[in-house]
């Protein structure tokens, strides 16, 4: 469901191939139509006028809708306790506090303006919305939350009818699909990363989601002979909760033995680095490799996880 969400984020953004120009030495340089750059005023001003229009379009669909603003979010809700709103937008905070932190962006160069996220009561009125900006209502009505994207900005849109974890988890996991669309190049990155990425911050943003478990769960079968890992690597665009947890567990792993080096293999990904290539200059190894790597701290991971876990329980 959401490797096809994903092709939106592509639809109109990226353009084949580099174009050169001609440096002060007289050298070649190439430049990479790929690459984010900081936004001009212009820029700036289309990206709000962009939340702008779709926000009318929300209310359309959604009159209770009110905005919010954070620092680096407009929010678009129905809820109707205080408490709601505060979760809301500190939660949209914390997940691009903690993607900063990881991958060391500045907070000011990922988005263009700011990112609206919008969390309409019902599934009626999710769907509405979708089809309004251009999203198949097919792949509306199998979702509870995408992320969607046009000529650069970015936007989150939710079905705020799951239970509160499941509705938290599906923004974080989305949200930071979209910081992952715009950090540093608007080049993809694999899909066993990506999914990866958005699993593991959502398990760092949510205490007792269910990212914990799913990663749990697919090492346990790995571990027990009953699932084997290396299938995460093939073009699978209909993932399920073994292929999300075995991303999540591989990135796990990757970040806990070298976060520089994680952050590396997806910088150099993001600026045109094959993943075989980028594997081997950050961790001097390919994908058979970061497996055997894996299952060898498999059950160590498993063990101190389920430590964690009790400490939390006892508080």
């Amino acid at each position: 469901m959401r490797h096809t969400i994903l092709m939106y984020i592509t639809a109109g953004m990226l353009a084949a191939g580099f174009s050169a120009a001609v440096g002060a030495q007289g050298r070649v340089v190439k430049k990479d139509p790929y690459e984010v750059k900081p936004p001009t005023r212009q820029q700036v001003q289309e990206a709000r006028e962009w939340a702008r229009d779709l926000g009318k379009k929300a209310r359309q669909v959604a009159p209770r809708l009110h905005m919010g603003e954070t620092a680096h979010f407009y929010l678009f809700s129905a809820f109707t306790k205080k408490a709601d709103d505060k979760r809301f937008s500190d939660t949209a905070e914390r997940m691009y506090k903690e993607l900063c932190r990881q991958f060391k962006a500045d907070p000011r160069t990922v988005w263009v303006d700011k990112c609206p996220i919008f969390a309409f009561e019902n599934a009626k009125q999710y769907v509405a919305f979708c089809k309004a900006i251009g999203v198949d209502a097919a792949v509306a009505e199998k979702s509870g939350g995408l992320m969607y994207s046009r000529n650069g900005n970015v936007c989150i849109v939710l079905n705020a009818t799951a239970d509160e974890t499941q509705f938290y988890h599906t923004m974080v996991h989305e949200g930071t699909h979209g910081f992952m669309a715009r950090y540093l190049t608007i080049r993809p990155i694999p899909v066993w990363v990506n999914e990866g990425i958005a699993e593991y911050t959502c398990a760092a943003v949510i205490e007792n989601g269910r990212a914990s478990k799913m990663w749990q769960e697919a090492t346990k079968q790995v571990l027990a002979g009953e699932k084997k890992p290396q299938v995460i690597f093939d073009d699978v665009w209909q993932m399920d909760s073994f292929h999300y947890g075995m991303a999540h567990a591989l990135v796990r792993y990757m970040i806990q033995k070298d976060g520089n080096a994680f952050s590396k293999f997806i910088r150099l990904m993001k600026q045109g680095e094959s993943e075989e290539k980028a594997l081997k200059t950050a961790y001097n190894t390919d994908r058979a490799g970061l497996i055997r790597g894996w299952l060898a701290a498999a059950e160590k991971m498993l063990k101190a996880a389920e430590k964690a876990a009790e400490k939390t329980a006892e508080k």
